[in-house]
């Protein structure tokens, strides 16, 4: 039975959803706004307080095409500071089940799974922070397999499955192996260490921040990247292959990740990494995980510096 059928007003229904039920708390001041990285970096429109609003007055429609409805990560640094300790993103995902229900869907960019590629491992299932990927089984010539499927209203696009899939078979455009592995290449010299930059999205909140990236020469190649979670060690192993003489990985603080622990998958991938790089016997301190906190406002040039400083120290003869 639909809540339509049940329950009288749009505020109720979102009430009733657990998650939902603090609506009513809200009194609009805008903290969360203020605390979020979504309007500044993605969508201008975003706001949890106007959405709440257009729930308490009943604008369903407005609330359902709403980019609010769908953007929302749930990182959740909004609630430290909302001085009525309201999990906003617990009612804004209110809002999108009923969305959904209603047969609205997503406008992220979300990922796709080649069957002829999936062996249904379920590795995805387990990395995903948003239980988007499940497995579900089909016949393939008479004999039942399974494969991997995602809930395209779910994913966030954070790209954490398309690094995790060993075979491949998960994919986004902008973010797919095929489409990074192309950009690793770096304008080299033979006395200016090269260094190829892996950044998270989020990681700066300052457009000053970014126009630090923009600021170095040709040896430093700069690969955005939704989430550090999306990073795969093979990309650095592939660098560093490729005669580029250090890696920097960018990502979140632990507790600020956009995408609720992207940032702890990366220390696990960054740890198997530097285990690798010991085995081939690879030279130190030329590959480098840094959490960079929203309110560290200049410190990605230290880290850049530093690390083409500790290169460019290795590269001098001695």
């Amino acid at each position: 039975m639909s809540h339509e059928n049940t329950i009288e007003t749009f505020a109720d229904q979102v009430k009733a959803i657990p998650g939902g039920e603090h609506l009513e708390m809200c009194y609009s001041c805008g903290t969360c706004v203020s605390k979020c990285m979504i309007q500044q970096k993605l969508e201008p429109e975003y706001n949890p307080r106007r959405l709440l609003r257009m729930v308490m007055m009943d604008m369903r429609k407005e609330a359902f095409e709403s980019p609010t409805t769908w953007y929302c990560s749930q990182c959740d640094l909004c609630y430290p500071a909302c001085p009525q300790e309201i999990h906003i993103s617990a009612v804004i995902a209110a809002v999108k089940q009923l969305a959904v229900e209603a047969g609205y869907s997503t406008p992220l960019s979300t990922v796709s799974v080649d069957e002829s590629l999936c062996a249904g491992c379920g590795i995805c299932v387990m990395a995903c922070p948003y239980e988007a990927p499940h497995l579900i089984q089909k016949e393939v010539d008479g004999v039942m397999d399974l494969f991997s499927e995602v809930d395209e209203n779910r994913c966030m696009s954070c790209g954490i499955c398309v690094a995790a899939c060993p075979l491949g078979a998960i994919s986004r455009k902008g973010v797919s192996n095929k489409e990074i592995i192309k950009q690793i290449k770096v304008k080299k010299q033979k006395s200016i260490p090269s260094l190829v930059i892996f950044i998270c999205d989020w990681c700066l909140r300052e457009d000053d921040d970014l126009s630090i990236l923009e600021s170095y020469p040709a040896n430093v190649r700069v690969i955005h990247i939704p989430c550090s979670g999306r990073i795969d060690p093979q990309m650095a192993l592939l660098a560093l292959r490729a005669g580029i003489d250090g890696v920097l990985v960018c990502g979140c603080r632990p507790g600020e990740c956009h995408y609720q622990h992207g940032t702890d998958i990366t220390t696990c991938k960054m740890s198997l990494l530097d285990t690798m790089i010991d085995q081939i016997k690879l030279r130190d301190h030329r590959v480098k995980f840094v959490q960079i906190g929203t309110q560290e406002r200049g410190r990605i040039r230290q880290e850049i510096d530093s690390m083409l400083e500790t290169l460019n120290a290795r590269k001098e003869p001695h």
